[in-house]
C-alpha cells in the first residue's frame, strides 16, 4: 500500500508540475495552465514575439510600441518567461526562446493563429458550463452561445477566418508518421473529403506525382484550394468539388480519405457522412476509407486525444474515439477493418467495403 504522501500516486499531467505539494492537492497544480495562457493571450495580441524576432528589448521600450502600460506588460512577460516561451534577460529585457518562435507572425512552423483560436472567448466559454454537456450530452457551445459553432462562425466572419487559419497550422508530427509510413501511391484517384483548403491532398500529390485527386467541402471553404494547389506545385492533378457531405459525396475516386472531420461530430452525424462515401464507393471492391484522427488508448493510458474529446464535447458535440468505436461506426456504413495501426496518437486506419 502506498502512503497518502506519496508521490508515486501523482500521475499524468499532475506529473508535470515541480509544485511542491502532496498528492491530495497537487491538482492545484492544473491552475497553471489557466494562468499561463491567460498571461500569453495578450503577448500574442500585441505582437510581442514579432517585436522580439531581431533580438531582446526591454518591457519599457515594448510598452512605449504597443501602447501598454510598463508595468502590467512587464508582469506577463516575466510569466511567459517562467513558462520558458521567452527569456528574461537583465534589467527587465526579453528575448524569444525556440518555443516563443511558433509564435511569430508568418514563420515557417508558426502555431500563432492555433494559440489565438484555441484561447478565443468562444472556446474558453463552454468551459464555464461544461456540466450542461455532462448532464444533457449537448454540447455547451449551444447553451453559452445561443447557437451551434458552425453556425456561430457564419455569422462572425472574423472568428470564422481565425478558424480557416488555425486550421491551415493545425498540423501534428503525427501527420507526418501518416505522411512516411502509408504508400498513397496504391491509390491512382483519390478524394479529400472535408479536406479544407486542400493542404492534406496538395502534400499527398507532392509526394505521389502518379496521384490524382479532388478536395471536396463547402464552396465557401474550397474556394482557398485553387491557390494551395497552385502554391505546392500540383494544380494540374488537383480539383475542388464543392461538396455538402452530409448530402453526397462524389463517385469514381479510388480512395477517400478523411483528416481531422469526423470527430467533429455525434456517431450520428459521423455515419451519415461514412454512409455517403460507402454510396459513392458503390460496387468498387477495391476502394478504401481512409481515416486520419486519434485513436485512443486504453483505461488509465495517458493520451492527448483524452483531453481533446472534452473539448470536442463541449464545443461541436463530437468526440474520439477508440479502435472499438472506429469499427462500430464503419460497420454501421458498410465498411471492414482493413488495418491495424497503433493507438495514442494520429492514425490512419483503412477500412474496405463489405
Amino acid at each position: 500500500m502506498h502512503g497518502a504522501e506519496d508521490d508515486s500516486e501523482v500521475t499524468g499531467v499532475l506529473s508535470w508540475f515541480p509544485v511542491e505539494l502532496p498528492p491530495a492537492q497537487r491538482v492545484i497544480g492544473l491552475f497553471v495552465g489557466k494562468w499561463t495562457i491567460g498571461a500569453l493571450r495578450p503577448v500574442v495580441q500585441l505582437g510581442i514575439p514579432d517585436l522580439l524576432a531581431e533580438g531582446p528589448r526591454t518591457a519599457t521600450d515594448l510598452a512605449q510600441q504597443t501602447g501598454a502600460d510598463a508595468d502590467a506588460l512587464y508582469r506577463v512577460l516575466r510569466c511567459a518567461a517562467a513558462t520558458g516561451v521567452l527569456a528574461e534577460t537583465a534589467e527587465r529585457a526579453f528575448a524569444l526562446t525556440a518555443a516563443g518562435q511558433g509564435l511569430r507572425t508568418g514563420v515557417e512552423g508558426s502555431v500563432r493563429d492555433m494559440f489565438l483560436f484555441a484561447s478565443d472567448p468562444m472556446m474558453w466559454r463552454p468551459y464555464e458550463n461544461l456540466l450542461h454537456s455532462v448532464r444533457t450530452g449537448a454540447p455547451a457551445f449551444d447553451d453559452a452561445f445561443g447557437e451551434t459553432f458552425f453556425d456561430h462562425l457564419r455569422a462572425h466572419p472574423g472568428s470564422a477566418a481565425l478558424f480557416d487559419r488555425a486550421m491551415v497550422q493545425n498540423h501534428y508530427p503525427g501527420t507526418d508518421r501518416i505522411f512516411e509510413r502509408f504508400d498513397f501511391s496504391r491509390f491512382r484517384r483519390i478524394a479529400d473529403v472535408g479536406g479544407g483548403r486542400g493542404q492534406f491532398l496538395a502534400e499527398v500529390l507532392a509526394r505521389h506525382p502518379g496521384c490524382t485527386g479532388a478536395v471536396c467541402d463547402q464552396p465557401q471553404v474550397v474556394a482557398e484550394a485553387k491557390a494551395e494547389f497552385e502554391r505546392r506545385g500540383v494544380a494540374d492533378r488537383a480539383t475542388a468539388v464543392a461538396t455538402d457531405f452530409f448530402a453526397s459525396v462524389p463517385a469514381g475516386y479510388d480512395a477517400y480519405f478523411i483528416k481531422h472531420t469526423l470527430h467533429n461530430w455525434s456517431d450520428h452525424d459521423a455515419g451519415r457522412i461514412l454512409t455517403r462515401v460507402r454510396e459513392a464507393v458503390g460496387t468498387r471492391e477495391d476502394a478504401r476509407l481512409l481515416i486520419v484522427d486519434a485513436l485512443l488508448t486504453g483505461p488509465g493510458a495517458w493520451d492527448l486525444g483524452k483531453l481533446t474529446d472534452i473539448e470536442m464535447m463541449a464545443v461541436l458535440g463530437g468526440r474520439e474515439r477508440d479502435r472499438e468505436e472506429w469499427n462500430r461506426l464503419a460497420a454501421a456504413a458498410g465498411f471492414a477493418p482493413a488495418n491495424d495501426p497503433a493507438p495514442g496518437d494520429l492514425a490512419l486506419l483503412e477500412y474496405r467495403p463489405v
